[in-house]
Formats: C-alpha cells, structure tokens, sequence
C-alpha cells in the first residue's frame, strides 16, 4: 500500500490555519508549526536583521534564557518579544525581549536622522 504524505503547508480543508515549515539547525533538520502571520512576522524579522530564519531559530534554540519546552514555542514568544520590545510598551518580566535571540534593535527614525549627520 502506497504511502501519502501530507501537505506541507495550511491544511484549512481541516480547519487548521498552521503552516508547517522545515529548519536547520545545528543538531539537524527539524519542523514548527506556526500561523501565517506568525511566519509573517518572522520573515520581516529576519529581513529587518539581516538573517534567515534557520539562523534566527538556531539563535533561539540555544539561548539558555529562554524557558519555553518545544522550539515552536521558543520561536513565537521570541517574535512576540521583538514586536514588543520594539513597541515601546513595556511588559514585566520580558526584560528587553532582543538579546535573548542576539539582535539589536533597528535605528528609529530619529536615530537614522543623526547616523545621516
């Protein structure tokens, strides 16, 4: 009997909205489920910083501060961290929510105003 190997991407025929992509790591190949807007946020991330997503879950993975359980989990609260820390708002406990995956905030407007000087 043949096997059938599921879709990769959104199964919304079976009312997931989850989008299941794979990443490398340095232990490996391994796969996360996240939503299209999560995956979203993530690419801008990654362009924004100038790293790739397997670099960026890589970074995650291996900081020891982060205490999430799945590497899946790791990634969303990193993402949810960046947005906020770049937000302004703050968040008890989150700390500044960019050195956990080794990146630094992107210059805000007048920052790139004064580098131009």
């Amino acid at each position: 009997m043949p096997t059938t190997r599921r879709p990769q991407h959104t199964s919304t025929a079976h009312g997931s909205s989850l989008i299941t992509r794979n990443l490398r790591l340095g232990r490996g190949r391994t796969s996360i489920r996240l939503e299209r807007l999560e995956w979203a946020a993530l690419d801008a991330i990654c362009g924004a910083e100038g790293v790739d997503r397997h670099h960026f879950a890589m970074q995650v993975d291996r900081d020891p501060a982060r205490r999430e359980k799945t590497l899946t989990s790791r990634v969303r609260s990193a993402i949810l961290a960046y947005f906020v820390a770049r937000s302004g708002i703050r968040v008890p406990l989150l700390g500044n929510g960019l050195a956990t995956v080794g990146l630094s905030p992107a210059p805000g407007p007048a920052e790139r105003e004064e580098s131009r000087n």
